[in-house]
């Protein structure tokens, strides 16, 4: 199984880039919305209460797509140190049963994600869609990356969603 990482601040392009890697590797897309937003949709306000639930679906869909040898693309924001158990377990989980995985962090400049975070597109599944939240959270930039792992990383105020897609199949071996 090999697991496609890709992480970055909202805003940042994770899903739409999943989305156009996916159609060109046809390799799944398991984006972070999924989980969040079913438990949101059980505990509405009180989601941050129970985020663990939202750990425990992701940690078992990447278990079970391992144990399965089915390859997936995963989408994550990385908000920090607090993060990094959450991201040494799914490393953990994929590699204690054989698979791979690959971190592709996106960075877009800070009035890129700021101008892009009040798109419509955002709302279908329920993203962050405020500006003034989203400058709060990229005073600091650094507090997206992930400085644990080795990640090939993607400017996306630089290149378009289907360039950086094409760039992870080529830099990933994907097409191979």
């Amino acid at each position: 199984m090999k697991l496609i990482f890709i992480y970055g601040p909202p805003a940042s392009g994770k899903l739409t880039i999943a989305e156009k890697l996916s159609e060109l590797t046809n390799i799944p897309m398991f984006h972070n919305h999924l989980s969040r937003d079913l438990v949101k949709d059980i505990y509405k306000e009180d989601l941050l209460k129970h985020y663990d639930l939202v750990d425990k679906i992701r940690f078992d869909v990447l278990e079970y797509c391992v144990l399965n040898n089915t390859d997936l693309i995963f989408t994550y924001v990385y908000g920090g140190s607090f993060d990094d158990e959450n991201v040494k377990n799914f490393i953990d989980k994929i590699e204690k049963n054989g698979g791979t995985i690959s971190f592709v962090e996106l960075t877009a400049t800070r009035k890129d994600l700021i101008a892009r975070v009040g798109n419509e597109s955002r709302r279908k599944y329920k993203k962050l869609t405020d500006k003034s939240v989203l400058k709060e959270l990229t005073k600091t930039m650094d507090a997206f990356h992930i400085p644990f792992v080795k990640s090939l990383r993607i400017n996306t105020s630089k290149l378009s969603a289907d360039d950086s897609a094409e760039l992870i199949v080529k830099e990933l071996q994907l097409n191979s």
